[in-house]
């Protein structure tokens, strides 16, 4: 593993399944562009439905043997730390892969991308290890073991904007849990996640344990509803996620959504401007916009709308647009055309509704070789209401909207009047005034003055930001099911 090039890892003609690589029955294959230029960067096969049938039997047959789900947890561990030293080991090489087919700047596919799932495995390596799965329960007369089984088999269903952090938030903790995985990812990202399938296989998983296959969404909503799935965890739009919900509930199936956001960053009128500024940019323009926890509805004092303003559209206009490769890039293109177009019909939907974009708003001039790629200028838009479409709707872009206030009553009424509530953060010079605003936000996870969360913390959201929790120990009991034995007095 260690000795394949960037290359090999961009050809993907075949499946995997039941531990082997695979023809997809139908053929069908995906070309990968580079978002930036439009240039060749590789190609997949895509699942049909009759190979989702395959990786499902080859789940199902791996877990009824107990192949792995009855391997001591210590075992199963050791594997998943191999495999995170084998990722680690080809990292300089993973990194360039998610940037070429995400589009995402090189120094965030260095930083986030590529270490994260590498933690992930670590992460919960460790903590099946250690957990307590047996509890002793007596009333006096009886009693029970409490034991924590793994919950079967788990269809992983995973977005485009974490071609291989999102597979392995889902993967990590399923295979520490003992259970056996069918992983969909999406056309458009359908390169990165094999690696997880190159490590796990080198490091000892047992064949059918993990099995991987791109396909469309008919192919996805059919896995979602395969009678042989015990478990669905869902990363992807809230449209999509409601759908899954109703399907899962027509066969009582086990659930984790991880859905949309349109997170707040509440600027209280006492925060440092200067420090908020560079610190809030990166959280609202990670992956180029495209991340369901960007904080996107910057809601800023009335007192003080147009000096923050002013400060935002200064650094705005400063970040670096251009090719993800360059480390000096702050902001790369968009992940497809598609989506570059619903960016850009935002943008216009504002404009019609009366917000006033302040910087940015079309498409940069770039040099001649980036001409084919799908960039959006980052653009803020002021006197925006929070009845707004560019308030109320996920834009998954660099495009940030100013929503002013008076009083903090009204700024955290604001923040708390929306669909989602996945994530968002206070700035202020005071933490124990953050803090009491950030306690009554509506909301999955908040930072303080841009400080990041512990690893081991879980991530999930309110209201349509979804069902359940990932990540910590939460994000492991997902993956279990509770079983109690009576085994007398």
């Amino acid at each position: 593993m260690e000795g394949e090039s960037i290359v090999s890892l961009t050809e993907r003609p075949e499946l995997f399944i039941g531990g082997r690589w695979v023809r997809s029955r139908e053929t069908r294959r995906v070309e990968v562009r580079n978002p930036a230029t439009g240039a060749y960067v590789g190609s997949a096969a895509l699942a049909s439905t009759a190979d989702i049938d395959d990786a499902v039997a080859a789940a199902r047959a791996s877990f009824d043997s107990g192949v792995w789900a009855d391997t001591p947890p210590e075992r199963r561990a050791a594997v998943l730390h191999r495999a995170a030293d084998l990722l680690e080991a080809r990292a300089p090489e993973l990194a360039g892969l998610i940037t070429s087919e995400l589009g995402c700047p090189i120094w965030f596919s260095e930083r986030a991308h590529v270490p994260n799932p590498i933690r992930h495995l670590r992460y919960y390596a460790d903590l099946a290890k250690d957990f307590s799965y047996d509890e002793h329960r007596s009333d006096g007369a009886n009693t029970s073991i409490v034991t924590q089984v793994p919950v079967g088999v788990v269809a992983a269903i995973t977005p485009w904007n974490g071609p291989l952090s999102t597979p392995a938030l889902k993967v990590a903790p399923a295979l520490a849990a003992g259970c056996s995985v069918v992983l969909k990812q999406p056309p458009e990202t359908p390169l990165s996640a094999y690696n997880l399938a190159d490590a796990l296989t080198e490091a000892g998983l047992p064949d059918g344990v993990l099995n991987i296959v791109p396909a469309d969404r008919a192919e996805g909503a059919y896995l979602v509803n395969h009678p042989q799935v015990d478990k669905v965890a869902f990363t992807g739009s809230s449209a999509a996620g409601r759908k899954i919900m109703a399907d899962c509930a027509e066969r009582i199936a086990r659930v984790t959504l991880e859905l949309g956001g349109k997170s707040a960053a509440i600027i209280l009128d006492d925060a440092d401007v200067d420090k908020v500024v560079p610190a809030l940019l990166p959280m609202a323009f990670m992956v180029n916009g495209q991340a369901c926890i960007a904080q996107t509805r910057l809601l800023v004092p009335r007192s003080r709308k147009d000096e923050i303003v002013d400060a935002f559209a200064r650094a705005i206009s400063d970040q670096r647009v251009g090719d993800p490769a360059d480390p000096a890039t702050m902001i790369g293109p968009m992940v497809s055309r598609r989506q570059q177009e619903r960016v850009e019909g935002y943008i216009a939907t504002g404009r019609s509704e009366g917000a006033r974009v302040v910087v940015g708003g079309e498409r940069p001039r770039l040099p001649s070789e980036l001409a084919g790629g799908w960039f959006v200028a980052p653009t803020l838009l002021s006197d925006v209401h929070n009845s707004m479409r560019v308030a109320q709707e996920e834009i998954f872009g660099p495009v940030l909207a100013v929503i002013d206030y008076g009083s903090d009553e009204e700024a955290v009424a604001i923040a708390n009047d929306s669909v989602y509530g996945l994530s968002g953060s206070v700035w202020s010079g005071d933490d124990g005034r953050a803090l009491a605003v950030a306690r009554r936000m509506r909301t999955g996870m908040v930072s303080l003055n841009g400080r990041p969360q512990a690893f081991g913390t879980p991530f999930g959201g309110f209201k349509q930001s979804g069902v359940g929790r990932e990540m910590g120990p939460e994000g492991f009991r997902a993956y279990l099911e509770t079983m109690s034995i009576a085994v007398g007095s």
